[in-house]
Order: C-alpha cells, then sequence, then structure tokens
C-alpha cells in the first residue's frame, strides 16, 4: 500500500469518504482497512456484467466522484490537469481489477488539489 494513505493526506480520506458515501465500499468499512480493497470489489465492478458495462459504469463513478471533490469538498484541479486529465487517469484505475482504493487515491491527488492541502 502507499505510503500517501494516512489520515494526514486529505486525498486518501476523500477517498475514501466519497467511495462510502457513493455506497462503493461498506459504510462499517474502516480507513485503515479501506486502502487494501480492490477496484474489483467495488460495487460498480461487481454490478458490471461485461468489460463494456464496467466501463460505462466506471465513467459514471468518476463524474459523482468529480462533483464530489470539487462541489462539495472544494477540490480544485492541479495547474495543467483538467476533466479530461481526470477521467482518463481515474479510469486507468478503476477498470484495473487489482488496483487498490489507495492506488485511486494517489492518483487523486495527483489531479485535484484537495481543500487545505499544501
Amino acid at each position: 500500500m502507499p505510503d500517501s494513505w494516512t489520515h494526514n493526506n486529505r486525498a486518501a480520506t476523500t477517498t475514501w469518504l466519497t467511495l462510502r458515501f457513493l455506497a462503493q465500499i461498506p459504510k462499517d468499512l474502516v480507513f485503515a482497512k479501506a486502502g487494501t480493497r480492490t477496484m474489483q470489489e467495488l460495487l460498480f465492478w461487481t454490478n458490471a456484467s461485461s468489460a463494456q458495462a464496467r466501463r460505462v459504469a466506471a465513467s459514471g463513478l468518476i463524474i459523482e466522484m468529480d462533483s464530489i471533490f470539487r462541489d462539495i469538498r472544494g477540490a480544485q484541479y492541479e495547474n495543467g490537469k483538467s476533466l479530461e486529465t481526470a477521467v482518463n487517469a481515474i479510469r486507468d484505475v478503476l477498470l484495473n481489477a487489482d488496483k487498490t482504493v489507495a492506488d485511486l487515491a494517489v492518483v487523486n491527488d495527483e489531479q485535484y488539489r484537495f481543500w487545505q492541502e499544501d
């Protein structure tokens, strides 16, 4: 698990809370254990019947995450990043069965400057 999966990392905590809010992970999954959860264990993956259905579901999830990050959590895109770069980077993680929630948080951190982040 990446060293950045800590309570002190805004991208990590925001990713975890957002996935809980969107019911992608169980509400009782504690932060310490959530980082090792793989993409294939997220709800969107298990509900998709094919790779194409998974891609469509991932796209919807990305837009929901982006809205929560920016409109609710006060994040902004990092310099040189945009909705397009965020969608592409996050999709690459979401569609990789073995990537973890901690890996997703790393990509989110690369794409967004979260509220009160240096």
